[in-house]
């Protein structure tokens, strides 16, 4: 009897539950649950309507808008995550990605029925539109149309997270007084702020998305010496806080935020300067961070009611937690600060490599 010509193929052992479970969250950044539920929330509140219940109805609702989000995002992305984020990517192959695509399915599903749910006890138009918009943009950024291949659709779609469950949130009971103010001028605020920052993210991206024949505009931009577009990109959104407020469409308590220009100043300089691979990755933590704090803050501050500051406290506690313990990379550490400081000390001539 002749031996077999090879020898057979290695059979890996799938995870645990519990590893799965963990693998599943980690990978899939269940931490931006967090930009979605506090703007369903404040879009609820904005209304009067933010109650126990629909609060915790939102939980499984926009945990599995997250989930779907990013599965989608990494078996599309999944060639240009083995060089931008070759520590995400092994999680996903050790869950593996047939189940991964099992889970934004189910994912989806999940979305879908509670949308439908919420349309049929709270009938109109504004709601299942809201809710097709959602869907398209969360998953049109990855595959069919994939914004995230165009440059100025990229950074349009980078907007969605902020503003649209906001949106959603208010259509669940409607009322264009609520709407006109404070609902769309707390949206254009949050659109205006994003476009100013969301371009930081590709700072980590730059060998991965020439795989995919993608160029940041936000990079592109800053590296030819056009800052000062940049920066009017983000002193935009304090511009219009301050001209909301002047007109009454939005409170007084939103003028609180505008000392925080000089921050959005700085995230921006470090991200400008970080070269070395580690710097970038501080760079790109610190602009999530404070883009969620901004979000809750601002939130707030336009309707600034004991329900919505119950919301953004509890948003606050949950990214907390999941930052540290349920995102693939840490979250934000003290290594980051240190090196996010020192981007603003003399440029250094040694590159580091990660």
């Amino acid at each position: 009897m002749t031996a077999p010509l090879t020898a057979p193929a290695h059979r890996v052992r799938p995870p645990t539950a519990r590893r799965a479970v963990l693998l599943l969250l980690r990978s899939c950044s269940v931490r931006f649950t967090a930009y979605y539920w506090v703007g369903f929330a404040a879009g609820l509140a904005a209304t009067g309507h933010l109650g126990p219940g629909l609060a915790l109805l939102g939980v499984p609702m926009w945990l599995a808008y997250c989930v779907g989000t990013e599965s989608v995002n990494r078996i599309a992305d999944r060639a240009a995550d083995e060089v931008n984020r070759p520590e995400r990517t092994r999680l996903c192959e050790e869950f593996g990605w047939s189940r991964l695509t099992a889970v934004a399915v189910l994912s989806w599903t999940v979305f879908v029925l509670i949308g439908a749910a919420l349309t049929w006890r709270h009938p109109g138009f504004a709601l299942p539109a809201l809710l097709l918009v959602d869907i398209g943009v969360a998953i049109g950024y990855s595959i069919g149309p994939a914004f995230k291949r165009h440059r100025v659709l990229a950074l349009l779609a980078l907007t969605a997270p902020l503003i649209t469950p906001l949106l959603t949130g208010w259509a669940v009971y409607g009322g264009y007084d609520t709407l006109l103010s404070p609902v769309l001028p707390a949206v254009s605020v949050l659109a205006a702020f994003s476009l100013g920052l969301s371009g930081i993210k590709d700072i980590t991206d730059v060998e991965g998305d020439r795989r995919l024949g993608y160029s940041s505009l936000w990079l592109s931009v800053a590296r030819i010496g056009r800052g000062a577009a940049v920066y009017a990109f983000i002193g935009a959104p304090f511009l219009l806080l301050a001209l909301y407020a002047a007109l009454h469409v939005l409170p007084l308590p939103a003028l609180a935020l505008l000392p925080l220009v000089a921050v959005s100043a700085l995230v921006v300089t470090a991200a400008s300067r970080a070269v070395a691979p580690l710097d970038r990755e501080a760079a790109r933590e610190v602009m999530h961070q404070y883009t969620f704090y901004f979000l809750a803050l601002c939130l707030t501050a336009c309707a600034p009611t004991r329900a919505a500051a119950a919301a953004a406290a509890a948003g606050i506690a949950y990214w907390l937690v999941a930052s540290k313990t349920l995102h693939w990379s840490g979250g934000l550490t003290l290594s980051h600060l240190r090196r996010w400081v020192r981007l603003f000390g003399p440029a250094l001539t040694v590159k580091e490599h990660s």
